[in-house]
């Protein structure tokens, strides 16, 4: 009789437990936490918790690479943990450094070619022209940059041309060679500064071996080296 009370004993006491577990509501444990600050920092000395699940994201910065440029949670803000959810997300953004191009070789290039070659890198010209009459250089061609072809520069970097000024270009009046012989017409004309482009003998009453014509007008602006055809006259065909 003792052994089949206790066995009752024993199913009721088992039964409660289990319906205790099953249908009364249990305590929930909870564990307040605070972010700490990363900000400004750099990321190779952050410690993180074990609570914590890190989500890093880069991007271009002025800032020295790897540091810490912003965080979510802020710092100091605090999170609640539960055995449900015992874990908090913290994303950080993480500087790259400034974002760089490396420089191309602009020597010899014309001014405009060189500026809008480093305009579509997202660098600027800073232009100085050098004076270079009578020394060759073609006008406006690129002598020598700053930094040199090959560095890498921060985008949005000035970088220092200096150009060459050239030969300026001089004009001459063309002169009048009408009545003069073949000879003292090119040298008239080679005075001047000008070429001879032609000299073409063209039947004429005028007398043989004067200049006739010319393919330029007397008194033209032209450039120097212009070349000119000189016209002269020969006798005719009886």
């Amino acid at each position: 009789m003792r052994y089949a009370v206790t066995a009752c004993l024993l199913a009721l006491c088992s039964a409660w437990l289990s319906f205790d577990l099953l249908f009364v509501p249990r305590g929930v444990k909870e564990t307040r936490v605070e972010i700490p600050q990363y900000c400004g920092d750099a990321l190779e000395n952050a410690e993180f918790a074990d609570w914590m699940e890190t989500e890093i994201l880069y991007r271009h910065d002025p800032a020295p690479a790897g540091t810490v440029l912003s965080q979510e949670p802020a710092a100091g803000s605090l999170r609640k943990l539960t055995d449900a959810y015992p874990i908090c997300r913290v994303r950080l953004t993480v500087s790259l450094g400034e974002e760089s191009v490396p420089l191309p070789d602009l020597l010899g290039m014309d001014q405009k070619s060189a500026e809008a070659r480093l305009l579509a890198l997202g660098l600027s010209a800073d232009v100085t022209v050098k004076e270079t009459e009578g020394q060759g250089y073609p006008s406006g061609r690129v002598l020598s940059m700053q930094p040199s072809a090959g560095t890498r520069v921060p985008k949005g970097s000035r970088v220092r041309l200096t150009v060459s000024s050239g030969d300026p270009v001089r004009e001459v009046r063309v002169p009048d060679l009408r009545g003069l012989s073949r000879a003292e017409a090119l040298m008239l004309l080679w005075r001047a500064g000008l070429a001879v482009d032609e000299v073409i003998e063209t039947p004429s009453p005028e007398p043989s071996g004067r200049v006739i014509g010319q393919s330029l007008v007397a008194g033209t602006l032209v450039e120097q080296e212009t070349k000119i055809t000189v016209y002269v006259a020969t006798e005719s065909d009886p």
